[in-house]
This record gives structure tokens, C-alpha cells and sequence, in this order.
């Protein structure tokens, strides 16, 4: 278990909001909500979108 950040973005491929998320060892662990509507969601390791420069309101380009 690794402490991570959670990106979610919209229809229009904006990032809608981020999120940083703790590992949890426990019987009973937090759920995340990003209180928004979102279409899809990536994780990465929790600083990657603070090193890479990755805000809400950048849109998101998937690659085949």
C-alpha cells in the first residue's frame, strides 16, 4: 500500500479535481469523494501531479 493522488476528469477531458489518498491498514477506511461528475479517473503516486505540474482545469489526452 502506497499513498496516492487520484485525478478525475469530466466529459469535456478536463480534470474536474484531484485528490491525495492515504494507504489505510484498518477494517474500516476512508472513501474518497471528488465531488464532482466525472467520466473517468487515473492514480499515480501521491506528488506525481505536484512534480509534472497537472492542475484542475488541464484537459486530458488519451493515447491508444
Amino acid at each position: 500500500l502506497i499513498p496516492l493522488s487520484l485525478a478525475v476528469w469530466g466529459p469535456d477531458g478536463r480534470i474536474r479535481s484531484v485528490l491525495d489518498m492515504e494507504p489505510c491498514r484498518e477494517d474500516s477506511c476512508p472513501s474518497y469523494d471528488p465531488e464532482v461528475s466525472w467520466v473517468g479517473a487515473v492514480e499515480v503516486n501521491q506528488g506525481f501531479f505536484d512534480r509534472t505540474g497537472v492542475e484542475v482545469g488541464d484537459r486530458v489526452r488519451l493515447e491508444r
